[in-house]
């Protein structure tokens, strides 16, 4: 492509902002067309799985994805501040302005096994790895870095997502609040998801409408005598 000729800036800046909002418009349609029924088969799945109490847990088959609902034990220990099951997240910085850039990372996920009172008994998480979704939260202004936690409480409600092993769950996620609180939040992922396929083909169009005027310009200073 002759960058010299009149024209060529324009062109080449319609050919870059053409392709990135092609890009845009393709990914914004998938995500449109299949995320949202791919949530809401997961919601589906989710809400088929059973949801035992301590007693009937002990007859479940080990191997089987449940949903169990109790609230951690009052004399669970206490790990840090109040929580006794915790993650920490501390706000990225630009490494050459140390401007806020409002992303946040994980730098440590305490997640210890846990004794859950469910129904008439105790249910055991056994592992010490699992997501943890809560509502109590903690913001360390002390520090240079913005530092946020966020964990579980001692005594609170919660649902466990895990799996029956041999002397209890091997939770994948520890959440606060009910199994209906918990599915109620994966079905109002369907519209998230639909709206942000929306929002990425909107900005494809737009870019793609950038592009159209930038090679109308174009024409105009080619035709343009010199």
């Amino acid at each position: 492509m002759d960058t010299s000729s009149p024209g060529a800036g324009p062109r080449i800046a319609g050919y870059i902002v053409g392709l990135i909002g092609l890009l845009f418009g393709i990914a914004g349609y998938v995500v449109w067309h299949f995320a949202p029924a791919m949530v809401a088969a997961e919601h589906a799945r989710l809400e088929a799985l059973p949801s035992p109490d301590a007693v009937s847990l002990t007859d479940t088959p080990a191997g089987r994805e449940v949903i169990v609902e109790g609230r951690i034990a009052p004399d669970q220990p206490v790990r840090f501040r109040n929580f006794v099951a915790y993650k920490k997240e501390e706000e990225q910085r630009d490494k050459k302005e140390r401007e806020r850039t409002g992303n946040w990372k994980v730098v440590e996920s305490v997640t210890p096994p846990l004794r859950l009172i469910a129904g008439e008994g105790i249910v055991r998480v056994v592992n010490a790895s699992y997501a943890v979704s809560s509502v109590t939260q903690w913001t360390d202004q002390a520090q240079i870095i913005d530092t946020h936690y966020s964990g579980l409480v001692a005594g609170e409600g919660v649902f466990v997502l895990g799996t029956t092993v041999a002397g209890g769950l091997e939770a994948a996620r520890v959440g606060s609040g009910t199994r209906a609180s918990y599915l109620a939040e994966v079905a109002g992922n369907i519209g998230v998801v639909w709206w942000l396929g929306v929002g990425f083909m909107a900005l494809g169009t737009l870019m793609a409408g950038i592009a159209l005027v930038l090679f109308v310009t174009a024409a105009r200073m080619a035709r343009a005598p010199s």
